[in-house]
């Protein structure tokens, strides 16, 4: 009997101890980072539900998440890692999208679909000029590897600049132009089918900077997660992931690696089996 009652105490006492896991996003919405919210809920003994801080309104800048990290109005939030928001936030070292984001693909003019065909060598890649935004990390990282860029300030100005001829082709990540193309109707565009450029800058899940212990409670969470096969699952069957990975046709094309001087010593040791294939594709 008080075998019994002190597993019933233990069990008040965790359920008390719970809370709910503050998090961005908003409520319901079927993208790859909330369902892996729900999973570290499950496998969590710290929180029971999650608690969507901004609701419907839509995820702020990356400055506002800091803050309400360092506010305590939220305990994790996701972003494109850099050296800088390593300094500022507590990183959790598991790429979400596992290197989707750095696999770019080409935006052209539709009456140019063969920009790419026959570009093997950097050197033929870095006779062509990429369209990019004048702020954006990505314009460094392709400066830094020798790729000429025409840069704007705002991003709708790129698809009259690629349309006008100012740059051969519009770098986009592996989920944004298959829909961009049908976005901008206005202009001349395809996606090209030829190439693809690929360069560390994964997402990262972040906790406050006062608060690395979260940081390392839930990458452990992840860990599991990745060996029992839940995260590949996940990551599979998200619509957007399936999607993009089905129109890129990523195992076709002539691969790029470009390096990122902006990524950190840790970021560059995560383990390999972490980062997504295009080779290999689904295991």
């Amino acid at each position: 009997m008080n075998k019994i009652i002190g597993l019933l105490l233990l069990s008040l006492a965790v359920s008390i101890q719970a809370e709910p896991l503050l998090v961005p996003g908003k409520p319901g919405e079927d993208k790859l980072m909330q369902s892996v919210f729900e999973e570290i809920v499950q496998r969590s003994d710290r929180f029971d539900s999650l608690s969507h801080y901004y609701g419907n309104a839509g995820d702020p800048n990356t400055t506002k998440m800091i803050e309400d990290l360092d506010s305590g109005h939220l305990h994790i939030t996701y972003v494109a890692t850099s050296l800088d928001n390593e300094s500022k936030m507590s990183p959790i070292y598991f790429p979400i999208y596992r290197g989707l984001l750095g696999m770019r693909l080409g935006l052209v003019r539709s009456d140019k679909t063969n920009t790419f065909a026959g570009v093997t060598r950097i050197n033929q890649l870095k006779s062509l000029t990429a369209c990019q935004g004048r702020a954006w990390p990505d314009t460094d990282i392709l400066e830094a590897n020798g790729i000429k860029t025409a840069q704007s300030l705002k991003y709708p100005n790129m698809f009259p600049m690629l349309e006008g001829g100012r740059c051969d082709y519009f770098p986009r990540g592996v989920f944004e132009p298959f829909t961009e193309v049908v976005a901008q109707k206005e202009y001349n565009l395809a996606v090209d089918e030829y190439v693809m450029l690929r360069y560390t800058m994964p997402f990262f899940f972040f906790t406050a900077k006062s608060n690395p212990e979260l940081a390392t409670h839930i990458q452990d969470i992840l860990y599991e997660m990745f060996e029992d096969g839940t995260y590949e699952r996940l990551f599979f069957n998200d619509n957007e992931v399936a999607q993009a990975l089905r129109l890129a046709k990523l195992q076709d094309r002539t691969i790029f690696d470009l390096d990122n001087p902006n990524v950190s010593p840790a970021t560059r040791n995560i383990p390999n089996q972490f980062w997504y294939d295009p080779l290999k594709g689904a295991q």
